[in-house]
């Protein structure tokens, strides 16, 4: 119930995130050449650390001074920031130059690579429905972005 629950909130954030960044490309008044993805990104970032900046010394104040901003972060930690911080900017990349159906296929071929190469290199177990899983997806990417694909199949 909760994967649904966070698949159908994901599949609508994505459209809806889609139909506002469409619709304000239509609207703008200023130069949209002239800022770049990066810049937006770093606006962004900037505001997010504003908003987190004034939880975190409103809630954690007394624990920042006794023991430090970044006390208990080790390579792990560091590692995983790094990664959001990369896949945010892939997703703006995405959002950017294709629409949500093609961020929805980028999704659906990370988590079968994932699957795939943790079968390599670790051992995991993958299930008869895990495999129908990779068949769907790449019957899905060739339906999507076949062309006159009704032609060479019948």
């Amino acid at each position: 119930l909760a994967t649904l629950g966070i698949s159908l909130s994901s599949g609508f954030a994505s459209v809806y995130t889609e139909k506002v960044i469409k619709t304000q490309r239509a609207k703008t008044t200023f130069n949209r050449d002239k800022y770049s993805l990066a810049y937006t990104q770093v606006q962004l970032a900037g505001m997010s650390l504003i908003v987190i900046g004034l939880y975190a010394c409103v809630v954690d104040m007394p624990k920042i001074i006794e023991h430090g901003l970044f006390h208990n972060f080790n390579f792990a930690a560091r590692l995983t920031i790094v990664n959001s911080a990369v896949g945010g900017l892939i997703v703006a990349s995405v959002l950017k130059f294709a629409d949500s159906v093609l961020k929805g296929y980028a999704t659906a071929v990370s988590v079968v690579l994932t699957g795939t190469m943790s079968m390599v290199l670790f051992g995991t177990q993958l299930h008869t429905v895990y495999f129908l899983g990779i068949i769907n997806v790449i019957a899905s990417i060739l339906l999507y972005n076949g062309k006159n694909l009704d032609q060479l199949v019948c």
